[in-house]
């Protein structure tokens, strides 16, 4: 089935097209949330106005396909009670729920767009800078064994370095590199080759950068390497002698994008120096790359165990062989099945009001609550586990669209990535 999966930065919106199991980037538009942005009154009316009319624009060319988004960087930073309200309008203007990601999810989709694409024996570093923050992670294998959250990006580069967006920068790229050194902790591994990540082999394409064939590893999505020297000594040739203008004409379709060229390649320069990066594998993989792999680390389902028990035992186990942790309910075969409340298995001397907390418990600790209602069909202890999760501002799936009006008027999407 068909979907549209969208992307939104703090300075950049990129909408995918996922079908067939293929992800296809259909547009990307550059909007600068951070301009005009307050914690407490949220993004600028003018970029409001912008995002809203997108939002309606690709839902008008994409009618009854499943339309998911993706916020992260700025987003993160709304006021508790902004953030409920912005999420409330979006869904009540668009019936799109504006899903924002915390730091840690962001930083998982990450490591499963790449995980198992590098099969060297030796830790690797993954890069993704973006307009309010960037995330580095050292990878061994298929595991994480280091994170750094950073809280600035290209939009801090660009604030306290305005003459770098100049036709020829009067920002020295030295100067900058240095400025953003300063600014990075020390890491404990010492990774020899970095994954540079976010569309970033496509830009090195079109700016003409060195690349050669990656004899590391072979990978059809990774098929180029940069020395670190020839990303250096292009970096300064883009910073010296080569126009805005003429970056901007290497995008027609969205040449604002390029405004973020020469701020993002300065941050990876300062961090390819400060970790001793000999070879930087550029990548145009992102978070929705790690979404279509694995979308949930840990998940509970709420449902009528007793009218619907084998529809959810089946979802459970489609979740589970994608990699997905089910906190509840942990067993599957009823003790009292067709019961007023089953009872499975394992779950022997556990009262009603003990399971059901745990029940709300595991809910605490998931990615999304995922509320199985074939025929649309929601019970009474649904109800009350979709109320909880949405007091807690969890992310709350339907496999099917819900009967009940009330529902229907809270944040929420139908249908899983499976």
């Amino acid at each position: 089935m068909e979907k549209i999966l969208i992307d939104i930065g703090s300075s950049t919106v990129k909408v995918y097209k996922y079908s067939n199991k293929k992800l296809n980037l259909i547009l990307q538009r550059s909007l600068y949330f951070k301009d005009g942005f307050d914690p407490e009154g949220g993004i600028s009316p003018e970029n409001k106005k912008e995002l809203f009319e997108l939002l309606e624009a690709i839902k008008e060319e994409n009618k009854d396909v499943s339309i998911r988004i993706y916020a992260t960087g700025i987003f993160r930073k709304l006021a508790p009670e902004t953030k409920v309200n912005f999420i409330d309008e979006v869904f009540l203007r668009t019936g799109l729920y504006f899903n924002i990601i915390d730091q840690d999810l962001e930083n998982f989709y990450l490591e499963m767009a790449l995980v198992g694409k590098c099969n060297l024996n030796e830790p690797v570093l993954l890069i993704n800078i973006g307009g309010g923050s960037t995330e580095l992670v050292v990878m061994y294998g298929k595991e994480a064994i280091e994170r750094l959250n950073l809280d600035f990006g290209v939009g801090k580069i660009i604030s306290d370095f305005p003459q770098i967006n100049e036709e020829i920068s009067r920002a020295k790229l030295e100067e900058v590199v240095e400025s953003v050194k300063n600014l990075l902790p020390s890491l404990q591994n010492k990774p020899k080759i970095a994954f540079y990540t976010g569309n970033e082999l496509t830009y090195m394409k079109l700016a003409n950068y060195p690349l050669k064939k990656n004899n590391l590893f072979e990978d059809e999505d990774h098929p180029y390497l940069i020395e670190f020297e020839d990303f250096k000594n292009k970096n300064k040739e883009i910073f010296e002698k080569i126009t805005l203008k003429e970056l901007e004409s290497l995008m027609p379709d969205n040449p604002k994008w390029m405004h973020g060229a020469r701020p993002c390649s300065t941050i990876a320069q300062a961090i390819c120096e400060k970790y001793n990066i000999e070879k930087i594998v550029p990548s145009d993989s992102n978070i929705i790359n790690g979404i279509v792999r694995q979308e949930f680390r840990h998940v509970t389902l709420s449902g009528s165990f007793r009218k619907h028990l084998d529809y959810i035992i089946e979802v459970k186990k489609k979740l589970e062989n994608n990699g997905v942790i089910v906190l509840s309910p942990r067993f599957t075969i009823p003790k009292t099945p067709e019961t007023e409340f089953v009872i499975f298995h394992g779950e022997e001397g556990l009262s009603p009001l003990e399971l059901e907390r745990y029940h709300l418990e595991s809910i605490k600790k998931s990615d999304a609550l995922i509320v199985c209602d074939p025929n649309g069909y929601v019970g009474a202890s649904a109800l009350l586990e979709i109320g909880f999760a949405h007091s807690l501002g969890k992310r709350i799936i339907f496999t099917e669209k819900p009967e009940e009006f009330i529902l229907n008027n809270l944040p929420f999407e139908i249908g899983l990535l499976l």
